[in-house]
């Protein structure tokens, strides 16, 4: 399915007020090969249903079970669309150098600009989630994700400055000021929807599990002065999680699986570990 985004028809508009005509066409061409290169890598490593948004600045495509992918998997898949774009603007550049044509050289520097700026390490950009794959791959996954999404606040207000700096310099970029309005925005999403995100991954482990027929364990030790939100945060998306609880004399007080947090966090909150510990044994022993 495609949307279009209620700001797109608008941002079009003014552009065209503005002179840019035949440049849009091709830019929006080359971003939409740009998503259908990753469509097409995920379906090849066995992803299917898809979305793609046509934004202001782009779009952005959204594959239904590209939450089931390992850091591995996603970051084949994210790198896929901007090597895409600058192995034909290697291409339209060696074009252009034996033709000499104007177009060529409009296309070449057009999948040159997407190429790199998808690279950014920054949300919703392919750059922040391969950040937070490669970080993913050596600490938990709440981590990984907000280290991206501080890279990528951090980025954006940068983009900010600037863009403050030509508005005063009387050399205004509106583009620029777009783009960083649109990291800022997006990276904050990112860090209200963490929590949602890891219990929709644990909701979906479970069908995972049952088309596969298999899942691979991952146990972790954890002090229970800690609350439900934070062993909640430690969860590996692509594995099944136990926890191991601890005293101060590293004695075991209860082994808790994650779906067992999750009911936990519905029906008492946030409560420490030991709170829910005393909870559960109060209850068993009714």
């Amino acid at each position: 399915m495609i949307r279009i985004s209620k700001f797109f028809l608008p941002y079009i508009i003014l552009l065209l007020i503005l002179g840019f005509k035949g440049e849009i066409i091709i830019a929006f061409f080359l971003v939409f090969i740009h998503e259908l290169m990753h469509y097409l890598t995920a379906r090849i490593l066995g992803f299917s249903g898809f979305d793609i948004e046509i934004l202001p600045i782009g779009a952005v495509l959204k594959v239904k079970d590209l939450d089931e992918a390992n850091a591995k998997e996603d970051i084949i898949i994210s790198l896929s669309g901007p090597l895409l774009n600058l192995i034909l603007a290697a291409v339209f550049y060696i074009l252009f150098i034996f033709f000499n044509r104007p177009y060529l050289h409009l296309i070449y520097s057009s999948n040159l600009a997407i190429g790199i700026f998808n690279l950014i390490p920054a949300f919703p950009l392919d750059g922040g989630r391969v950040l937070r794959d490669i970080l993913s791959i050596k600490t938990i996954y709440r981590k990984a994700n907000e280290i991206s999404v501080r890279v990528s606040m951090i980025l954006g207000s940068i983009f900010m400055f600037i863009y403050f700096v030509s508005v005063a310099a009387n050399k205004s970029n509106f583009n620029l000021g777009l783009i960083s309005i649109f990291i800022l925005i997006s990276s904050i999403k990112e860090k209200e929807r963490i929590v949602y995100l890891i219990m929709g991954y644990i909701i979906k482990k479970k069908y995972r599990f049952i088309k596969r027929g298999y899942i691979e364990n991952r146990s972790m030790s954890i002090f229970y002065k800690k609350d439900l939100l934070s062993a909640l945060g430690m969860v590996d998306k692509n594995k099944y999680n136990l926890f191991t609880v601890l005293d101060e004399n590293m004695a075991v007080l209860e082994i808790l699986y994650e779906e067992e947090i999750i009911q936990a966090i519905k029906a008492y909150g946030n409560i420490s570990l030991l709170s829910y510990i005393d909870i559960k044994k109060g209850k068993n022993t009714l």
